[in-house]
């Protein structure tokens, strides 16, 4: 993709991420749709990325010492802030990048969502941490199942916060293998190696094949990552019930409905029927 110019215009939809030209969106589109995988370089502004590593700084510092069930026991080695949307409304501010959703919205929207406009996201936040690169991770899908063809039903964005290269554990991945319709093989000789500068931003098929480098530098490598999903599929954690009223109370509609606020299911059947709903039904508080 080109590098952009350092006087590139900002996003105003999104404070301080980039305006993606046309070019870039639709190559981004079409590098997806091939490979599994786009880069977009210089995605945060100098000011922006200062910014997220100050309010980054703030949650390790935090969470020092936090035992996580099911994963400090299994990655003790590394670094991860789980649930960001719940610790700084900043860390969602690079997810309403207007280009951005543009390229998601090609492949997660639902385009029998009658209740959002045609033109706004209805896909949901699935999970948002930071993960500093520390053990090898060996290559994975994280779609939960393999499918071949062209739909897929989540994608992640990874924000690099610190330069990423191989000696300090950047992305491994097999290009194409999104569409192989097979689990990742472990072992699969020659992936390949996705260094990214601090301000880049990466996305890839959840279905495709990847993995980490280990971290061999000494110097921690952080990075944000989101995953974006349909509507309709399960969050890792209850998003819209742990969400803090004074994050919640900040946000657009169309932030809240990236939260899974217009798709929560109904009670029962004397609440609603359906659960692709609009801005309307988003409740005056966290949870229902």
């Amino acid at each position: 993709m080109t590098t952009p110019s350092p006087s590139a215009a900002l996003d105003a939809t999104a404070p301080k991420t980039r305006a993606l030209s046309e070019a870039e969106v639709e190559r981004a589109i079409a590098d997806l749709r091939n490979l599994g995988y786009a880069k977009i370089e210089g995605f945060l502004s100098a000011e922006a990325l200062a910014e997220q590593k100050a309010a980054l700084a703030r949650q390790v510092e935090a969470h020092r010492g936090a035992s996580y069930p099911g994963y400090s026991e299994l990655r003790p080695e590394d670094e991860q802030v789980f649930n960001l949307q719940n610790k700084d409304k900043l860390f969602l501010e690079p997810l309403s990048n207007a280009g951005l959703e543009r390229v998601l919205m090609a492949f997660l929207n639902d385009p029998y969502y009658p209740a959002l406009p045609a033109d706004a996201p209805n896909y949901i936040l699935g999970e948002y941490i930071a993960r500093a690169s520390g053990t090898p991770l060996k290559l994975h899908i994280d779609a939960w199942m393999p499918a071949p063809g062209p739909q897929t039903w989540m994608m992640q964005l990874a924000i690099a916060l610190d330069d990423r290269g191989a000696e300090n554990g950047c992305t491994l991945l097999v290009p194409g293998s999104h569409l192989s319709g097979r689990y990742s093989e472990r072992d699969y000789a020659g992936p390949s190696q996705v260094p990214m500068a601090a301000g880049d931003a990466a996305l890839w098929d959840s279905r495709l094949w990847h993995g980490a480098l280990p971290n061999r530098s000494g110097r921690q490598a952080w990075s944000l990552i989101a995953t974006l999903q349909r509507w309709w599929v399960k969050p890792r954690f209850d998003i819209t019930g742990g969400l803090p009223a004074a994050i919640f109370e900040a946000l657009s509609e169309r932030q809240k409905a990236l939260l899974g606020f217009c798709s929560q299911p109904p009670r029962d059947e004397f609440a609603g029927t359906n659960a692709k709903q609009g801005y309307d039904a988003i409740p005056e508080k966290p949870g229902r």
